[in-house]
C-alpha cells in the first residue's frame, strides 16, 4: 500500500499540474508538491495513537479526505479516473502546527495517520465534513469523564479538491495499485494535538473516524 498526500488546500490547483495534463506527451518533475507516507505509519480506525515525545507540543490532528484505490492503473486519463476509485474516507494526521518542511521521519512516524471507515465512492457538489475533539479524563476501573470539546464543520466542494486530476497525474508518475490511498488537499480542518483528546471524524452525518490520542 502507498499513501500519497498532496500539499495543497482544496480550491488552489498549480499552473504546472494544469500544463502537464493538457500535455499528454510529457510531465516534468514536480507539478504536484506530494508526499509518500510509509504504510507502516497508518493506525486502523478506533484504534489508540501512541503520540511520540517529540510531537506533544506545537502538533496538531488534521482531518483530510482520502481517496482509496481499487484497481491497477497507470498514466489514467482524467476522465476514466473514477474507475480506479474504490472509496473515500477520512484520514487523520498527526503534524506540526504551521508551515513546516516536511521530511520523512514526521511524516512516517509509527501513528503518524489513521484510516477511516471507507465510503462508496458517489461524486456529488459537496458534503459536510465535522470533526470534533473531547479530553477524557481515565479514573480507576476504566470509566472515563469527558471535560471539555470543540467542533468544527466543513462544507466542502468536491470539485475543489481535483480528485480524477489528482490521481491522472499521480499515475504518470508510478502505478498505482489495489489498495493505495490518495489524499488529494487539505480541507481546513484542524485540532488540538494533546493526550487524552478523542478525535471523531463525520461524513455527511456518518461517523467515519474515531481515535483516542495517548
Amino acid at each position: 500500500m502507498k499513501i500519497f498526500r498532496v500539499d495543497r488546500h482544496a480550491g488552489q490547483w498549480f499552473a504546472e499540474a494544469a500544463e502537464a495534463l493538457r500535455d499528454g506527451e510529457s510531465t516534468p518533475a514536480g507539478v504536484l508538491p506530494v508526499r509518500l507516507i510509509a504504510d507502516s505509519a497508518a493506525v486502523r480506525n478506533d484504534r489508540p495513537v501512541f503520540v511520540p515525545d517529540f510531537a506533544r507540543e506545537g502538533w496538531v490532528c488534521q482531518l483530510l479526505v482520502a481517496v482509496h484505490i481499487g484497481r491497477l492503473g497507470k498514466f489514467i486519463a482524467p476522465r476514466f479516473a473514477s474507475r480506479y476509485i474504490s472509496g473515500l474516507s477520512l484520514v487523520g494526521c498527526l503534524t506540526p502546527d504551521g508551515e513546516t518542511h516536511p521530511d520523512a521521519l514526521t511524516d512516517s512516524f509509527d501513528g503518524a495517520i489513521v484510516l477511516g471507515e471507507m465510503l462508496p465512492f458517489e461524486p456529488a457538489a459537496k458534503m459536510a465534513v465535522t470533526a470534533s475533539c473531547r479530553r477524557l479524563q481515565d479514573h480507576a476501573g476504566g470509566e472515563c469523564d469527558e471535560t471539555g470539546g470543540i467542533s468544527i464543520t466543513r462544507v466542502v466542494d468536491i470539485e475543489a479538491l481535483r480528485i480524477y486530476d489528482t490521481v491522472a497525474l499521480i499515475s504518470r508518475y508510478t502505478t498505482l495499485k489495489s489498495g493505495d490511498i490518495i489524499i488529494p488537499a487539505g480541507v481546513g480542518v484542524t485540532l488540538p494535538a494533546e493526550i487524552g483528546m478523542e478525535i471523531t471524524g463525520i461524513v455527511d452525518g456518518r461517523c467515519v473516524l474515531t481515535y483516542r490520542l495517548k
